[in-house]
Order: structure tokens, then C-alpha cells, then sequence
């Protein structure tokens, strides 16, 4: 009997291991997407890829200018970041050949002030990702933005990416435990 007890608490503690290491949040500050080619990301590892490795597929994301590009499926959620537990069953962009290119501007992830020639991203738009293993990631860009200092003080300089995203690496559509 002692056998068994001690069997059935490594069971429910390996369990609670692996639940608890199924879902990754993670935040990026500043990502520079300034060049003029892509900034090819995976969310798995958090880890920009060189352009030569991303030939070969391992990246989720890629930055270019205010163009998001997506090795997968994706789509755009109208929510709070926290309110979207569960990642919508359809609805999503896919290309047969080749990534997905989002839309841009106000159907994208950002609005574009032509009075300021500001780009702030669009609040409660947070994009979907389903990747070619088939994990979720909702992710939501919070800045375009870092602010760098010269001459005249601070100022802000753009295509540096702030953006917050979960992963969910056990292939179930839920973002929460």
C-alpha cells in the first residue's frame, strides 16, 4: 500500500510539473525590426533567428516595418489580453505556400495618426498564432517604439517591437491552467 501511495503522489506531482511548464508568458522590449529585412522570432524560445535558419522554418514570427508576417496560421481577437483564455477554433489566415502576411493599419494591429505620423498599436487587438507544430500563442504588441536621447533630449525612434505573448506547448487552445 505504502508503494502504491508513493506511485500515485510522483503521478499527481509529475503531472503538476508538466502542467505547469505547458504554458510559457513571456515579454519582449524592444525588438529591432529597424532594417530593411525581416526579423524572423520564434515563441517557443524566445530567440530571434537568423535569416539563414529561418529558411528552414523554425521561427513563428517576422517583423518588417509595421508588416507582421506569420509562419502558420493567425488572426486577430478583439479582447483584453487576460480575458482570452482559449484560442478561437477557426477564423484563422493561412497560405498554402509560404507565411502568412497580416493586415495592416486599422485592420491590423495598429492605427496610424497622420497629424502626429504616430503608430500606436490598436488597444484589445490581440493576434492569434497557431504555428506549423500546432501551439498557440496570443500575443499583443504594446509599443513600436523606444526612446533614444540626442542632441535635442529624448525622442522616440521606431520599429523597436514591446510586445507580451503566452504559448500554450501542450497543443491545447487554452492560455490558462
Amino acid at each position: 500500500m505504502k508503494r502504491l501511495s508513493i506511485l500515485f503522489l510522483f503521478i499527481v506531482f509529475a503531472a503538476n510539473t508538466i502542467n505547469a511548464q505547458s504554458i510559457q508568458n513571456r515579454s519582449i522590449k524592444g525588438l529591432d525590426a529597424t532594417g530593411d529585412a525581416v526579423v524572423y522570432f520564434s515563441v517557443e524560445t524566445g530567440e530571434i533567428i537568423p535569416a539563414e535558419a529561418a529558411a528552414f522554418g523554425g521561427w513563428d514570427i517576422g517583423f518588417q516595418g509595421t508588416t507582421i508576417l506569420v509562419n502558420g496560421e493567425a488572426q486577430y481577437v478583439e479582447s483584453k489580453y487576460d480575458a482570452l483564455t482559449e484560442a478561437p477554433a477557426e477564423g484563422y489566415l493561412a497560405e498554402e505556400s509560404g507565411p502568412v502576411t497580416l493586415p495592416t493599419g486599422d485592420k491590423g494591429w495598429f492605427n496610424y495618426d497622420f497629424n502626429t505620423h504616430v503608430i500606436s498599436p490598436v488597444a484589445n487587438r490581440i493576434l492569434v498564432l497557431k504555428n506549423k507544430k500546432g501551439l498557440f500563442t496570443k500575443l499583443e504588441i504594446l509599443d513600436y517604439y523606444k526612446v533614444t536621447f540626442g542632441e535635442n533630449g529624448p525622442a522616440p525612434a521606431p520599429r523597436y517591437y514591446t510586445f507580451r505573448y503566452t504559448t500554450q506547448a501542450n497543443g491545447t487552445q487554452r492560455f490558462t491552467e
